[in-house]
């Protein structure tokens, strides 16, 4: 057992302190392009799955539906997505990426896989799928 004494010992100070890491890092990476990690999220969500609604956008990418409408706004004023009401349910709006956007999503994919295989090397090959698996156990025992 993990000796608890030390706040550093506790996992979700450690997974906590990461996620800023990454977030400062990657946040860093994408400011170049004028985009936030949450859009580049809705940007690959589109890229995946294009006129999807932004409830799915939301439920694919952890996004909140009061920050997902700020977020799309802001991509839709830069002229990235476009909303159009579903024909089949007014009440559903669906997002559908730009050829800007897609070319603006294509660029950021690249950079977040970059920084990714820069996050597995400094896992080291033997860590890595062991890594994921505790990570994914996680996720799934808290669901």
């Amino acid at each position: 057992m993990i000796n608890l004494d030390s706040l550093n010992n506790y996992l979700c100070f450690s997974i906590r302190h990461l996620m800023k890491k990454i977030d400062r890092q990657l946040g860093d990476k994408l400011e170049g392009y004028g985009i936030s990690i949450p859009q580049s999220f809705i940007l690959y969500s589109l890229l995946e799955d294009d006129g999807i609604t932004l409830k799915e956008i939301g439920t694919r990418t952890l996004i909140d539906s009061s920050s997902m409408t700020v977020l799309v706004d802001k991509l839709e004023n830069e002229g990235m997505v476009e909303r159009r009401l579903d024909s089949q349910d007014r009440r559903a709006i669906r997002v559908f990426i730009t050829d800007k956007g897609k070319d603006l999503a294509t660029e950021v994919t690249s950079i977040a896989k970059e920084f990714n295989v820069f996050l597995y090397d400094l896992l080291g090959e033997g860590n890595q799928k062991e890594f994921l698996h505790g990570v994914n156990n996680l996720i799934n025992g808290l669901e």
